[in-house]
């Protein structure tokens, strides 16, 4: 039997990783392109939730989201914009419900060529859509469309532009509005100062002579916009699409919006759309059950789709108020800071069916960047400390290939003493590592036990934000992007080839050009890929190469000296 070659199938293994990969985003929506600044209003109101009932008891009810209201298809005036600036958000509220149409982050540049422009999070134009929306829906028989204000209900603002002042650790946003049965609606946005969560509190008055009953609902909606898939860009592999939480934490991808629509009761839970690095989500109050839903409507821009809630009957006497409060998180995914805003928020970074291994393996990266303040020196470490976990089980890896480089003399022989008659081969290569006591599955089984941890790592490479634009040295000013020069990847090429020296030589004429191919194909896709994970790769070959070469060296002394 030919040796097992552990690169060869930790090789082929990854690239399997790759085209499973590249399967999954085949099978999602095709995406629309995210461009253009001018606003645009809706034309129509297909996206309000169904009111609730006013016999309600306090839960909501079920297929919630399911019925639009009848005047669904009634235009609407555009409102003002109300700009808002702290010192981690610039956002647009328009008074035409009060909503999010545009947020941009300040700190997250575009492109570290581009530190001045900041990264728009959300926007409404011509071609693609993605807000957050909220509002009131009066129970049902209970004074109509106009007892309550939907999002697309005319507010009015105080003032059109709100800055947070040097020292000021909060900024208040008030928008009122008041209908003709006596109910006035006071919805605040409150803004913290270096924070991303974005509280939105209600205040309804009801100055009329009857009992009102309502509740309030949040979504955001959005076009499937995003790239396409590219084997040569690690990114498209991020999931784009709806989550929420209950109790664990679930997607509902695009698709399934449209055919299969989620409605479901849910306590301490939040609805959000994820992108690569960013997300938006809205959190409602804990304790009570929320109604969570999903829907696909037609827009200007084509198919949009939503994700909110619905809270419990609210009711409010006359001449009585009530209040509530929810909150969003409008940025990037800071998992210490997403952890402490909500439970399983922070599981909006996707690493995965690994991420029991990844969490850790970031814990432990981020405590060593808060040492030495360098991602990429923090990678390096990370990688040393992963081959000091996993050292004894490479050792053991490397003294089989070792042993079985010793052996290719007589592997050779086998092979010119039998031919081509592969039975024969097979059976006296076998009675030749019974002999010498060598298991051919030891060099690859502890490649194999490591496989899960290089995967998780993968994902903590390309999915946190942390490393987003974060510089290593000399030419690398972003460990997410490529290496404009590919100097690592070719390096890493480099290293792999050197790696397969150590190695017994395959005596398969096949297995030996596919052998001879792989480091030139590694280095090629990895030319593309994150120069983060490209470091991570290079340091780790060039530990593998040290401790491989230290063994080698020690069996062939030992072989000599017998």
């Amino acid at each position: 039997m030919d040796n097992l070659r552990p690169m060869l199938y930790v090789s082929l293994f990854f690239v399997l990783f790759l085209i499973w990969q590249a399967w999954q985003q085949d099978h999602r929506p095709k995406p629309q392109p995210q461009v253009a600044e001018q606003s645009t209003q809706s034309q129509t109101q297909q996206d309000i939730p169904s009111a609730p009932s006013a016999a309600s008891s306090g839960s909501p009810t079920a297929g919630a989201a399911a019925t639009p209201p009848a005047d669904s298809t009634k235009p609407v005036a555009a409102g003002q914009i109300v700009r808002v600036k702290t010192d981690v958000l610039e956002l647009h509220i328009d008074t035409r419900g009060a909503g999010i149409v545009q947020a941009q982050l300040p700190t997250y540049p575009v492109s570290a060529d581009k530190p001045h422009d900041p990264y728009r999070l959300m926007y409404d134009n011509s071609k693609a859509v993605y807000v957050a929306q909220s509002g009131l829906l009066a129970a049902k028989n209970a004074g109509g469309a106009d007892a309550a204000p939907n999002h697309y209900a005319l507010y009015s603002a105080a003032k059109t532009d709100y800055t947070m002042a040097p020292g000021e650790k909060t900024l208040s946003v008030p928008l009122t509005w008041t209908g003709p049965n006596g109910l006035k609606v006071t919805k605040t946005y409150v803004f913290h100062r270096g924070s991303f969560v974005v509280s939105v509190n209600y205040k309804i008055d009801n100055a009329g002579s009857q009992n009102w009953a309502g509740s309030v609902y949040a979504q955001i909606k959005r076009s499937p916009s995003g790239q396409g898939y590219n084997l040569l860009n690690a990114h498209s592999h991020s999931y784009v699409g709806g989550a929420y939480y209950d109790g664990s934490y679930q997607k509902t991808a695009f698709d399934g919006m449209a055919k299969d629509p989620l409605s479901k009761s849910v306590s301490d839970s939040w609805v959000a759309m994820v992108e690569h690095y960013f997300l938006v989500a809205w959190i409602p109050p804990r304790g009570a059950p929320y109604q969570i839903y999903t829907r696909a409507v037609q827009g200007q821009t084509g198919e949009q789709y939503l994700i909110g809630f619905r809270s419990p009957l609210l009711k409010v006497a006359p001449g009585a108020s009530t209040t509530l409060d929810t909150r969003m998180w409008i940025g990037p995914e800071l998992q210490d800071h997403l952890s402490q805003v909500a439970p399983g928020l922070d599981l909006t970074t996707g690493y995965g069916i690994f991420t029991f291994i990844a969490k850790p393996l970031f814990w432990l990266l981020s405590k060593i960047h808060g040492f030495i303040g360098n991602w990429g020196w923090s990678i390096v470490i990370l990688t040393l400390l992963i081959k000091l976990a996993f050292y004894k089980l490479s050792e053991t890896s490397y003294r089989s290939m070792a042993r079985m480089r010793a052996m290719q003399p007589k592997m050779a022989a086998l092979k010119e003493r039998l031919g081509d008659d592969r039975q024969r081969l097979s059976q006296a290569t076998m009675e030749l590592y019974k002999k010498e006591k060598i298991n051919p599955l030891g060099g690859c089984l502890p490649m194999v036990v490591q496989i899960p941890v290089f995967i998780a790592l993968y994902w903590v490479l390309l999915e946190s934000v942390e490393l987003r634009q974060a510089p290593f040295m000399f030419w690398i000013h972003d460990l997410s992007s490529k290496d404009p020069y590919y100097v690592l990847p070719v390096l890493m090429g480099i290293t792999m080839f050197l790696q397969q020296r150590l190695n017994p030589a395959p005596l398969d004429p096949l297995q030996k050009k596919v052998m001879s191919i792989l480091p030139l194909a590694f280095t090629v896709f990895f030319a593309f890929f994150p120069s983060g994970l490209v470091l991570y790769w290079l340091t780790n070959n060039l530990l593998s190469i040290a401790q491989q070469w230290v063994i080698t060296r020690r069996i062939e002394k030992a072989a000599a000296a017998s």
